[in-house]
């Protein structure tokens, strides 16, 4: 009597639901790029509109970031971070602001975008040189376009941040309400944190993109909160200072939440500190 083989096991079907947020690199850059541009050229619109600028620009330089720092740069993801802000931001929003003069066209100020468009040159030539086999040759993929957004993206959130405490992007208000008074370092320092820092908290090549994404908009908030405590003693006003520091606040809360649920829904084990309490 033969023996009957047992049939084999039914293939597991994998369903793979695709969300809508966040959309891919290329569309939340393009995204992020038009809504942080629209938002710049006008600087008479409130204060927590151009925050949301700000998210966008910032989460729009993590995401560049993360996806550069794929190939495994270790200490240069800070470094890339800063190097966006300081290096490019700054120096392309110093650009754009002495040209918004000349592009002063009643409500809107469009000569800022000069300074974007020349840092995003510069990022992507700086891309190029650090890749030519006979010069740095770092070869790392897609090194030029991740430099080229970074320039753009940190620009566009220097601008934002400069707009929301001066009024304006104009260079002497600017000089008054934002350099003088030291809020610049603030805003150079946790500009480069919301950009670097979700990538490195998030384990690096390990990381999953919306997690990380996550941990830039809740460091965002908190500029938010931070720009609007500044507002309250510049040009922006009591009013405004204040609806800065609630939206930075409902902004930083929600996602900090949100962060911390998908940490733990993604992680092996989880052991309670009492810090945070522990989600079973």
């Amino acid at each position: 009597m033969g023996h009957h083989m047992p049939p084999p096991p039914p293939e597991e079907v994998v369903v793979v639901v695709k969300k809508w947020w966040p959309p891919d690199e290329t569309r939340l850059g393009i995204i992020s790029a038009v809504i942080a541009v629209l938002i710049v050229i006008f600087p008479g619109l409130p204060a927590v509109i151009k925050a949301i600028g700000v998210i966008f620009a910032l989460v729009w330089g993590a995401d560049s970031v993360r996806k550069t720092s794929k190939y495994g740069l270790g200490t240069g993801v800070p470094s890339i971070g800063y190097f966006a802000v300081i290096g490019y931001g700054m120096v392309g929003a110093f650009t754009g602001m002495a040209f918004s003069r000349y592009g002063h066209l009643g409500p809107v100020e469009a000569g800022v975008l000069v300074g974007v468009l020349f840092m995003a040159i510069t990022g992507y030539i700086s891309g190029i040189l650090a890749n030519t086999p006979k010069l740095i040759a770092m070869k790392i993929p897609r090194l030029e376009r991740g430099m080229m957004e970074l320039g753009a993206a940190g620009t566009l959130a220097v601008l934002l941040e400069c707009s929301i405490i001066a009024g304006t992007t104009r260079w002497e208000p600017v000089l008054e309400n934002g350099i003088n008074t030291g809020v610049i370092a603030v805003i150079l320092i946790l500009s480069s944190l919301a950009m670097f820092h979700p990538y490195n908290a998030c384990l690096g090549p390990d990381e999953i993109r919306e997690r990380t994404l996550k941990v830039s908009v809740e460091i965002s908030g908190l500029i938010c909160i931070i720009l609007g405590i500044a507002s309250l003693v510049t040009l922006g006003g009591m009013a405004t200072g204040i609806q800065m520091i609630i939206f930075g606040v409902i902004v930083w809360l929600v996602f900090y939440v949100s962060f911390v649920r998908a940490a733990i829904r993604e992680s092996h084990s989880v052991t309670g500190t009492g810090l945070i309490k522990t989600i079973e």
